[in-house]
């Protein structure tokens, strides 16, 4: 049984980093940068997230609306698929999220990429398929 809990403890992957973008309603950005402030720092209370890199940065799209790129490292690839189920604090910060966007023509209102670090201290890339 020790060798099936080591093993499964091992088997979620390497950490995963993500480029977030979130496409603001008009007036919104205050409230909404209060609420997304919350984010990193309570899933790296739960152990979610890696301490870096994570930035926020804030700017303007799509005729002047308001969009706001968040960058942090997840532990794994499991981590955000396990908070709607184990983390109702971080899913109430989500659905705060979600509330102060929207669609932007094909656009959703929180676009996820996964990306690879290629400067800085550390590189993480994805295993190879």
């Amino acid at each position: 049984m020790a060798v099936l809990a080591t093993g499964l403890a091992t088997a979620a992957g390497p950490p995963e980093t993500v480029h977030v973008t979130y496409h603001v309603k008009e007036g919104k950005l205050d409230e909404f940068l209060t609420v997304l402030k919350q984010h990193h720092p309570a899933c790296l209370k739960l152990g979610l997230v890696l301490a870096d890199p994570h930035l926020i940065l804030s700017g303007k799209a799509d005729g002047g609306k308001p969009v706001v790129i968040e960058i942090l490292t997840w532990k794994d690839s499991d981590a955000p698929d396990s908070v709607p189920e184990h983390h109702p604090e971080i899913k109430k910060i989500w659905d705060g999220l979600n509330a102060l966007v929207e669609k932007r023509g094909e656009k959703r209102g929180i676009e996820i990429a996964e990306m690879d670090i290629v400067t800085g201290a550390t590189r993480t890339r994805k295993a190879a398929p």
